[in-house]
């Protein structure tokens, strides 16, 4: 592997500064992507830029609405053990704690996970029924952007040239109930084939449904959560993963892998649906 420059900021503004001084200067926090891809060649960096010393992007922040701002460079590790995140957003917790294998976790970020933007990264449901919002920081100052405005493809962000993503905001979800069920060919260190998360209130009225893995990128489920307005029982939890199973369907066509994936997306929707009411076990 090629000797390349090592940069280190501690502020935002250095980082951004950094960036623009020279082109093809890349981001790394845990690397556990980018330093694989520079190993196969397919990387190819003039300079790495670790953000890892930078505050803003390390710890969570709670906010005075009961929401959390956590940094962009919290490992899978801390995000999962993190007491604050698992009492607002334990579907979070759940999410980062089957990435990978416990080495990945321990040196694999939150940030990288959203930043790659890959359809199969286990966090992106989570943060889709969570409702969560994203802050970046570059020669324009300090953007926000939805989780609909944020990812635009398969790999490919809004994340612009020179910007650094430095926080992922998590609204409070007071009386909700969460679940998150993962797809894998093993129990861990698998990439996910299919990630469920759901968030629902039933004294609120309302269910958040998103899947990974089999759609171009992250989003709820409108039609499975309509189908739980019908009465939040196993019934309710049966349709809302046959209307999952369709929408999936009419985005990803009659693919053949879709043969075997839809009847997994319609039963692992309606066990996370079960799991989050707690209408039986879910194993």
């Amino acid at each position: 592997m090629a000797k390349r420059e090592y940069l280190k900021p501690t502020t935002l503004h250095e980082a951004v500064e950094i960036l623009a001084a020279a082109p093809g200067r890349r981001i790394v926090a845990g690397g556990t992507d980018l330093m694989v891809y520079i190993r196969e060649g397919k990387e190819a960096p003039a300079a790495l830029v670790d953000v890892t010393a930078i505050p803003e992007l390390n710890g969570v922040q709670k906010l005075g609405d009961g929401a959390l701002a956590v940094g962009a460079a919290m490992t899978h590790s801390m995000i999962g053990s993190d007491p604050d995140i698992r009492a607002v957003a334990p579907v979070l917790s759940d999410a980062s704690s089957s990435v990978g294998a416990v080495q990945i976790r321990n040196l694999a970020t939150i940030g990288g996970n959203v930043v790659n933007g890959a359809v199969a990264a286990d966090t992106l449901s989570a943060l889709a029924v969570l409702d969560a919002a994203f802050l970046t920081f570059g020669p324009e100052g300090e953007k926000r952007y939805t989780i609909e405005e944020f990812f635009l493809a398969p790999g490919k962000t809004a994340v612009g040239v020179g910007e650094v993503l430095t926080k992922i905001l998590i609204p409070a979800q007071p009386g909700a109930s969460h679940a998150f069920i993962k797809v894998a060919r093993r129990r861990a260190a698998a990439i996910s084939r299919l990630a469920v998360s759901v968030i629902a209130n039933p004294d609120g009225g309302y269910a958040r449904i998103a899947v990974g893995a089999v759609l171009p990128k992250p989003g709820r489920i409108t039609p499975a959560e309509e189908a739980l307005k019908e009465g939040f029982d196993l019934a309710a939890a049966k349709a809302a993963g046959e209307a999952a199973k369709a929408h999936v369907l009419s985005i990803s066509g009659e693919r053949p892998s879709m043969v075997y994936k839809l009847p997994v997306v319609s039963s692992a929707v309606e066990k996370a649906v079960i799991k989050a009411l707690s209408l039986r076990e879910v194993k």
